[in-house]
């Protein structure tokens, strides 16, 4: 039997501890709810894709136009590209929720008015092209903040996640854009941009403002100390950084070889199936790329150094699939098996870089990621055809030449990674808490 003390005594404790689980319950709950307005944001980022679906009706529109009106949807690559850069800047600069909402208005505006504006061509293209900033700002902020607020366990998984909700919502703008155009009007694709009004709200209200972020428990001078010894100690990228986008950079050029080939080899080389057969191809390569976005941070805990490079030598050898089978069931195998791994490589080193990064060199990185992508499919467009030309030509040349490079490139890549994994997860926690409380340590001696 307990005595009256006792009794007291536990009530006491839980009077004590009550607001303290409370708290952390609280705690908890806000995090889970940015982690996940980050991935929904993280959706919305290719909106540009509509442009590709609507195309044809496009051409439909402006007859006798067609060689301007490609530019369509090649130009938001080249913005996506110009704002991915822009924003290793803007990032470090202006505040990081601010530069995502206004990303997202920008995508909201400039759909809406291709949807309900009758334009000119120069119009349609000026919109459109707008419509890359998205994919040039939201992909450099977000692994930025994750990196930031999630807790190193983990830091792996969000990361992947946030890869997946990019291609989850690729795949949602695409299907869409196509329903909503079968009207024949290209303007209806663009109805799509309303599912970026949630999405706004969404960011508006609960997006992690990390850049006001304070340092608890400290007077404001500690604070500036604090800050400034953790600038001066993360504004530099790393060497390993470096390495890890050289590879990134490498590897777009020659993974993007399927995403620029594969409908040319399906309905024009191989004459084995017609753009709807295309197109379910490319949708369920875009559901592989999801799925691969949310098993990354086991394919890394499986294979540890050996990921990337493994990810690389399957990428390459299922796009050589196609061209070599010569039908249909090596179409979808191969495609389907080559994105699953492209979007593991794209994952993968997108954790091992923000392992590796810290503060302002985390923001720089992660900008160059963004841009290198859009970079990728840019250079892939000139010289992958420019060096298949060399040995025959052809879409499914293109796609033998850029597999074989991948397994070369992951073989290569190998002797990085595994110093990336080592620097990575030598540490229980995530490199930039290790530096923050290294700091920490630093300011109370200097008391």
């Amino acid at each position: 039997m307990q005595t009256i003390d006792q009794r007291r005594s536990f009530l006491v404790v839980i009077q004590v501890r009550s607001p303290l689980f409370f708290i952390k319950e609280v705690y908890f709950l806000k995090l889970k709810l940015q982690i996940i307005t980050i991935l929904v944001t993280s959706f919305s980022s290719w909106i540009y894709c509509i442009a590709v679906v609507v195309l044809a009706l496009i051409y439909q529109a402006f007859p006798g136009q067609e060689q301007t009106a490609v530019l369509i949807s090649t130009l938001p690559m080249v913005v996506m590209m110009i704002a991915a850069f822009a924003s290793s800047i803007m990032l470090q600069v202006f505040n990081k929720k601010t530069i995502v909402i206004l990303s997202i208005v920008v995508a909201i505006i400039s759909g809406l008015l291709i949807l309900l504006v009758d334009m000119p061509l120069i119009g349609v293209l000026i919109c459109s092209a707008l419509l890359g900033i998205p994919g040039g700002i939201i992909p450099a902020a977000n692994p930025t903040v994750l990196t930031l607020i999630s807790p190193p366990d983990i830091l792996d998984r969000v990361l992947g996640w946030y890869n997946a909700f990019k291609m989850l919502g690729m795949a949602v703008f695409t299907l869409l854009g196509g329903i909503f155009a079968n009207t024949g009007r290209f303007q209806d694709g663009y109805k799509t941009v309303l599912l970026l009004i949630p999405v706004l709200l969404l960011t508006i209200l609960f997006y992690p403002d990390v850049d006001k972020a304070e340092i608890k428990g400290k007077t404001k001078e500690e604070s500036k100390i604090h800050i400034r010894q953790a600038e001066e100690e993360n504004e530099k990228l790393p060497v390993i950084a470096i390495g890890l986008l050289l590879i990134y950079l490498v590897g777009a050029v020659f993974w993007n070889a399927w995403y620029l080939n594969y409908s040319d080899y399906i309905v024009n080389e191989a004459q084995i199936g017609t753009t709807a057969l295309a197109g379910v191809i490319g949708s369920l390569c875009s559901v592989a790329g999801t799925v691969a976005g949310f098993l990354s941070d086991i394919w890394i805990k499986i294979t540890k150094r050996y990921s990337i490079t493994l990810a690389f030598i399957f990428c390459g050898l299922f796009m050589i699939v196609p061209p070599l089978t010569h039908s249909v069931a090596g179409c979808y195998v191969g495609g389907i098996i080559n994105m699953f791994f492209n979007l593991i490589i794209v994952s993968g080193l997108t954790v091992y870089v923000g392992r590796t990064t810290h503060g302002k060199a985390t923001t720089t990185a992660m900008s160059l990621m963004s841009g290198i992508e859009a970079s990728g499919v840019f250079l892939c467009s000139y010289i992958v055809p420019a060096i298949g030309r060399r040995i025959g030509g052809g879409a499914g040349t293109n796609m033998i030449l850029s597999g074989t490079v991948l397994i070369i490139i992951g073989i290569g890549a190998y002797f990085i990674i595994k110093s990336a994994h080592k620097i990575a997860y030598k540490e229980k926690g995530n490199l930039f808490n290790f530096s923050m409380k290294k700091n920490q340590t630093e300011i109370q001696e200097m008391r």
